[in-house]
């Protein structure tokens, strides 16, 4: 058997690798790992040979029979992944702790992630409490023995994309915000006076311009024609603007005035603030996150929505309760993954003419 061929669900995955392939200091972050007996390999080697791990099936919760003498399943995420792809890791492997009768519990402290401070925030560094309740209750203090740990990656069989049903139904489930977030969230959501007669509009710019191998995001004209047709055609009162470039809230205010309402989180004029060496405010990397779940909020609690692709505009539809109408999503391919030619493309779409492969101007669906 070798390692690393076999990917019927992450713990069996995890359980080959304890057993075949025992980790070593620096191959992987160190904390709790597997400990298993010799009976306990030969029960997850039969789980490895029938696929019976890992199917990605949604099933019921009821943590309130939970027995304290039940394993826990550890999840965390490798660095450097974002905010919403830490949020949907978590919700998968959460779901695979419960149809494997475990409980899970949420280590993103001796995980380190680009959102964790060098000093606790509100009494804990643990990056998940920071925003989230663990999502069963059980604390790292609590773990038992034994427990099972995760890869560290979102496992396979679960959609692409956070707006899918599969994840809501995992998020509604698994997920409890920190009454301080939820008041924050509520309280910002308020007094810029969002409602459903306002369009929610997500632009990404920056180096999602540039990145290899990602989707494409639209020109500022595509975003201005996209929302001058919904306020034509709808009765929308307001534009909420979520955004990290600052050069998008200046042209768009100059577009439509004081009809413009603007999320309140940390901007710079084309530079990307995740890649501060300095932190130019206290306790900015947690700050970077709350920013990112509660602009997401902001653009749920919107009626209308226009939107490129990332993992901040699928957290949109994973939070919504009602949907959006209308709702735009522009898809115009995706940025080459040849190191050479990403960093251009996107800026030669912008000049060419459609008819030359470059961006066509956007227009509604059946015009």
């Amino acid at each position: 058997m070798t390692p690393g061929r076999i990917h019927r669900g992450p713990l069996a995955q995890l359980v080959e690798q304890r057993t075949f392939n025992p980790w070593v200091v620096g191959s992987s972050p160190t904390g709790p790992t597997l400990s298993f007996s010799a009976l306990e390999r030969v029960l997850w080697a039969g789980c490895l040979l029938t696929g019976k791990i890992g199917a990605g099936k949604l099933h019921p919760t009821r943590w309130e029979s939970m027995s304290p003498e039940q394993s826990s399943y550890v999840i965390w995420r490798t660095h450097g992944a974002g905010f919403w792809s830490i949020v949907a890791s978590t919700l998968a492997h959460c779901d695979i702790a419960t149809q494997e009768g475990l409980v899970p519990v949420v280590d993103m402290e001796n995980h380190a992630s680009v959102y964790q401070e060098d000093a606790p925030v509100r009494g804990t560094r643990n990056v998940w409490e920071y925003y989230f309740q663990q999502p069963a209750g059980r604390s790292l203090a609590n773990l038992g023995s034994s427990p099972v740990r995760n890869d560290g990656t979102i496992p396979s069989g679960y959609p692409r994309e956070l707006g899918d049903d599969a994840y809501r139904a995992l998020w509604q489930k698994y997920v409890k915000l920190q009454p301080h977030i939820e008041e924050g969230i509520q309280n910002t959501i308020k007094e810029l006076g969002v409602s459903l007669t306002t369009l929610g509009v997500h632009f990404r710019g920056q180096e999602m311009r540039t990145a290899i191998g990602h989707k494409f995001p639209p020109t500022l004209g595509q975003m201005n024609s996209a929302i001058a047709h919904v306020l034509e055609t709808s009765d929308f009162d307001k534009i909420l603007l979520v955004t990290e470039a600052e050069q998008y809230v200046s042209a768009l205010r100059r577009k439509w005035g004081s009809r413009l309402l603007v999320s309140p989180t940390y901007r710079l004029w084309r530079r990307n603030s995740y890649t501060l060496k300095n932190p130019p405010r206290p306790e900015h990397r947690y700050n970077l996150g709350r920013e990112a779940l509660q602009d997401a909020h902001l653009l749920a609690a919107c009626g209308g929505y226009i939107r490129g692709h990332s993992g901040l505009s699928e957290a949109a539809l994973l939070i919504t309760e009602r949907g959006f109408t209308p709702h735009i999503k522009f898809s115009q391919g995706r940025n080459s993954f040849r190191p050479y030619l990403a960093p251009f493309l996107w800026y030669s779409k912008v000049l060419l003419p459609g008819a030359m492969g470059g961006f066509k101007k956007w227009k509604p669906l059946g015009s």
